[in-house]
């Protein structure tokens, strides 16, 4: 049977007549007979699309167009008429997605942003049809884009804004048009954004009805899809805290639970844009009404994944997103000092909900991998992508602060997660899908805990991350330069201008995402070279990744404002160089300038002339505001270029040419006593004595024309009448090996320095073994020196205990190692640890507090 056969005969005969028409007043007539012969029900598409050709685009056309009508008619009469029989036809989308339907947009915007004045008072239903064609060409991505070439974004906010007639509508054009043309939609129209969210959120505020809910769904979805608002701008309006105090009245009320649904992802964004420190500041307790939160979302993320399927979570998707978003604020939220002001009860309640979450996505991830036999093939853009992403993502935010829980589960779905990750670079790489989710990217702090572990090292090797890592370094680092090929260069004064708070936020959301991404890469690389010296050594991966560094440091070199990340790529270069060496013993020109930025970057990082005195050592004023991501990195700087120098005579020259070391002995000589740390002054004297080792005719003449063996015999005398075994000391260690304990001494350092100093308090004659990193190619926290020590002490580390007083050498190292217990005495009573990895066991104050634990009397230690 034919298309024609199939159309009804009253659809047919009307058609006819259209057609026949030989003036305008004969088609009006005709369609009158339209109306008279054609029920709703006989009408499908093809019908449809039959009677709109034989009425013709052009007739309509000229009733949109015209401004004469005849007398007594109102002026648009001719536009409802057209208006209404296009309204007819925008169910059939080959008539929607037309050039001619879409050319009429300029007269729909044109008649809803003056429906409130008076020449339309009397043709509302002529807006009515105005809005039916807007939202049926809104459908099409085509029309969508034609429908803002035109405006229609700031014309149906003003509608909105000002509450002209139908404007419940037009909210709900733009809902739709944000939903699906996301975050960029807005860029450029801040303005009237803010001016539309601030008036939705009134509406929401003031409610009282089953609107209100509603609104909270239309208010979730501006905030998800608008332009990015600095938060000091934000802070300054009312909305905000009236929303986020509305929003706590509803979660603590009884409610539905498509409710809450709704409160949860509207209260997710409105903390996500501005943070959980700023919902602290508003309500009667925010504290206890954050910790609800908390533990709501993780409720319902265990609910929603908890003996479910992938298939299963993803019907809950929306809800699990805005829960996620919660619970990665709260983790990083755990970090901070305001997380320390919670009492103890409360910081153990999120931590355990926080752990339940978590424990929860492990186990959904754990039954993906299985369910797709431990590969990932799914479309990027299909919903289980996303979700699998959105959940990697909580992961690593959860691992780059907690890595000692649940340790089985994680090492369990790593290989899955580190697959998923390279599938979706290899995604990314291809630039065929805008605003794709980069795993990676969020992985990227957890990867640099678990690095610094065995298990879970071994299988980032095994699932071989290096090379997608250095990869993703590269790919990462092509976007960050060309970047920086645009900036203007920095004056060098730039720390010194004055800038609000406002400028602040703008220029760093200006900084691209790419260079975090780059400084964290090193971080996994600088933990792989320290951890796996063998590998660095043989594999290929780690010599381009040295001569990455040794290429590329020099641009930031005299870039004033990317000091982090010239510290992180100058030393990592210095990290692999040492196993490298070989192949840089001539000194090549790129070599010879990645030296030089490298020095540049250590030396300057302390001076003396910005003191108040010129009597102290301080830090540079250009390092001073990221001093505390400076300050590690400088350290292993300064021992990576001492390893370096001791195999590569051209390096050590051009430290002495360069005046360096000269100018380290003036700063010495001229600081007073007590004007520098000690880490300071310890790293600085190991420097100048490896320096002294690897060239001593040159370096010895430069050490003492400033004033070296003055300083060294007064050094030597005060070093030497401080540091003794005292007679309670020695007491326990006496005694300790009188009840069969073995005893070990670990020491980091040079091992001429250290050997002295052993020699010199005699203590050879109270330890079993005694290690000196300096003889060996490992140091603490390696594992390998506790592994060593322990088997010239011919005892397991499971039943050995490491006593310390450095929490990221001696702690830190014992528990990587695998001892039974640490013990911390600290030096500072105000020093804490940075991480659970260096949470010690037990923290004591001095070593007399071992003797009972170890059964020791007091009267065998007087």
């Amino acid at each position: 049977m034919s298309k024609k056969e199939k159309v009804p005969e009253s659809v047919l005969r009307c058609v006819t007549a259209l057609r026949s028409a030989k003036s305008d007043n004969d088609r009006f007539a005709s369609l009158f007979v339209v109306t008279k012969l054609i029920k709703a029900d006989e009408c499908d598409q093809h019908s449809l699309k039959l009677l709109y050709d034989a009425i013709g685009f052009n007739f309509l056309n000229r009733l949109l167009k015209s401004t004469e009508v005849p007398q007594d008619c109102p002026p648009f009469i001719y536009k409802s008429i057209a208006l209404s029989i296009v309204s007819c036809f925008c169910g059939v989308p080959e008539i929607v997605e037309s050039d001619s339907i879409l050319s009429i947009i300029p007269v729909l915007l044109d008649i809803v942003s003056t429906s409130d004045t008076e020449d339309m008072e009397d043709n509302l239903m002529l807006v009515s049809d105005c809005y039916t064609c807007i939202q049926a060409i809104a459908f099409f991505e085509s029309g969508r884009k034609a429908l803002l070439s035109q405006g229609c974004l700031l014309k149906l906010t003003e509608v909105y804004v000002e509450e002209m007639f139908r404007h419940d509508q037009a909210l709900q054009l733009l809902v739709y048009i944000s939903s699906k043309e996301g975050k960029h939609l807005w860029d450029g129209h801040e303005e009237p954004f803010k001016q539309l969210v601030k008036r939705l959120a009134n509406d929401f505020n003031g409610d009282t009805t089953e609107k209100k809910f509603e609104l909270c769904k239309m208010l979730a979805v501006f905030l998800s899809n608008g332009p990015r608002l600095p938060v000091v701008e934000l802070q300054k309006e009312d909305w905000p805290q009236h929303t986020l105090l509305t929003l706590e009245s509803i979660l603590c009320s009884r409610i539905g639970t498509s409710q809450r649904d709704s409160a949860l992802q509207l209260i997710a964004r409105l903390l996500e844009i501005m943070g959980i420190g700023w919902g602290l500041k508003f309500g009667p307790n925010p504290r206890q009404f954050l910790l609800l939160l908390v533990n709501l979302a993780c409720v319902e993320v265990r609910m929603k994944l908890e003996d479910r399927t992938l298939e299963q979570a993803i019907e809950s998707a929306d809800i699990l997103v805005a829960c996620y978003s919660v619970v990665e604020l709260f983790i990083t939220f755990m970090t901070s000092q305001g997380f320390l002001d919670f009492d103890a009860k409360q910081r153990e309640q999120a931590y355990c909900a926080l752990k339940g979450a978590v424990g929860s996505i492990l186990a959904v991830l754990h039954q993906t991998d299985e369910e797709f036999s431990h590969e990932w093939t799914i479309p990027v853009t299909d919903r289980r992508t996303e979700f699998v992403c959105a959940s990697i993502r909580i992961l690593g935010s959860w691992l780059a602060e907690e890595t000692s829980s649940m340790k089985e589960e994680v090492c369990a779905v790593l290989p899955f997660i580190i697959t998923v990750c390279s599938r979706m670079y290899d995604e990314r790489k291809l630039g065929t899908i805008s605003d794709m989710p980069d795993p990676l990217r969020f992985m990227l702090p957890a990867f640099c805990h678990l690095a610094a572990e065995d298990a879970p090292r071994k299988i980032m090797l095994c699932q071989k991350l290096p090379q997608l890592l250095y990869d993703y370094l590269l790919y990462q680092w092509s976007i960050f330069s060309k970047w920086l090929a645009l900036q203007p260069t920095v004056a060098a004064d730039w720390l010194h201008v004055h800038t609000t708070p406002e400028e602040e936020d703008v220029a760093e959301a200006n900084r691209p995402e790419s260079e975090s991404a780059i400084i964290l890469v090193c971080g996994v690389f600088m933990n792989l070279a320290v951890l796996e010296p063998e590998l660095v050594a043989t594999d290929v991966v780690f010599a381009q990744l040295l001569k990455f560094c040794i290429t590329n440091l020099q641009p930031l070199v005299h870039r004033q404002d990317f000091i982090v990340l010239l510290g992180n790529v100058a030393v990592l270069g210095l990290l692999l160089l040492r196993h490298h060496t070989w192949k840089y013993a001539q000194g090549d020109s790129a070599a010879f300038r990645y030296i030089q930025g490298t020095v540049s970057f250590l030396w300057d990082a302390h001076n003396s002339e910005e003191s108040c005195d010129s009597l102290s050592l301080v830090i540079s004023l250009r390092y001073k505001r990221d001093w505390p991501d400076l300050a590690e990195l400088w350290f292993l700087g300064m021992q990576g270029l001492s390893n370096v120098m001791s195999k590569l005579d051209w390096i050590v020259e051009f430290i002495v040419d360069s005046g360096w070391p000269q100018e380290m002995m003036k700063s010495l000589s001229r600081i007073v006593a007590g004007a520098i740390d000690a880490n300071t002054r310890t790293a600085y004297e190991d420097f100048l004595c490896c320096l002294l080792r690897a060239q001593p005719a040159k370096v010895r003449a430069v050490i003492l024309e400033n004033r070296g063996q003055e300083v060294y015999e007064v050094w030597k005398k005060l070093r030497y009448t401080y540091m003794t075994l005292d007679g309670p000391a020695a007491n326990l260690l006496s005694a300790l090996r009188k009840h069969n304990y073995t005893i070990g001494l670990i020491t980091n350092g040079p091992s001429r320095s250290q050997w002295e100093k052993i020699a010199q308090i005699g203590a050879e004659d109270y330890f079993d073994s005694i290690l000196v990193s300096g003889d060996l190619s490992c140091e603490k926290p390696q594992p390998e020196i506790f592994h060593l020590a322990c088997q010239q002490l011919n005892v397991h580390p499971n039943k050995s205990c490491m006593i310390g007083d450095k929490l990221e050498t001696d702690i830190l190292g014992g528990k990587l190692a695998g001892l039974a217990a640490t013990f911390w005495i600290p030096l500072n009573p105000l020093e804490r640890a940075t991480s659970s990895d260096e949470m010690p066991n037990f923290t004591i104050e001095s070593l007399m507090d071992l003797a009972p634990i170890f059964g020791i009397s007091p009267e065998e230690i007087r």
